[in-house]
């Protein structure tokens, strides 16, 4: 599936929150991720051992959430012209993290219910939009790891 340049532009419309203050909704995304997901904390060892409260207001944690938001923005505004830092977040995901590819749906699901709780009108036709362009970013990242011969 792909995206359009129209669901592209719909999640923009509803960005500047997050463009304006990453840190906080990428912490956001990250505690839900953890809740939600127990086993993929085990993936990031500066968290692993943490408790629920020990990540509460975590520099460390706000730091990573920051960087996963403006990947995120980086990626939605290069809407088609994305394949390059696709490559990279996919080697150095791969390489690097281990990160497993199923990884990618589960915090795009999370992505998905953060921003419909936290975004003002992030209604049901913006939920679909992103679910779209989150689900071109998945592909895009098993392409890449099928090239690097990365499947855990």
């Amino acid at each position: 599936m792909c995206a359009s340049g129209e669901e592209y532009d719909a999640v923009l419309s509803f960005w500047d929150p997050l463009k304006a203050d990453p840190k906080s909704y990428g912490e956001i995304v990250l505690q839900r991720l953890f809740e939600t997901n127990p086993d993929v904390q085990k993936l990031f060892p500066k968290f692993a051992a943490l408790s629920k409260e020990q990540l509460q207001d975590n520099p460390d944690l706000q730091a990573h959430g920051g960087i996963v938001v403006c990947k995120l923005t980086e990626f939605l505004k290069q809407k088609k012209e994305h394949k390059d830092l696709v490559g990279d977040l996919a080697e150095s995901h791969a390489k690097q993290h281990k990160i497993p590819r199923i990884n990618f749906q589960i915090i795009s699901e999370v992505i998905v219910l953060v921003a419909a709780e936290k975004i003002e009108g992030f209604g049901s036709d913006a939920q679909t939009a992103m679910k779209n362009v989150l689900k071109e970013f998945q592909t895009g990242m098993g392409a890449c790891y099928d090239v690097l011969g990365f499947d855990p």
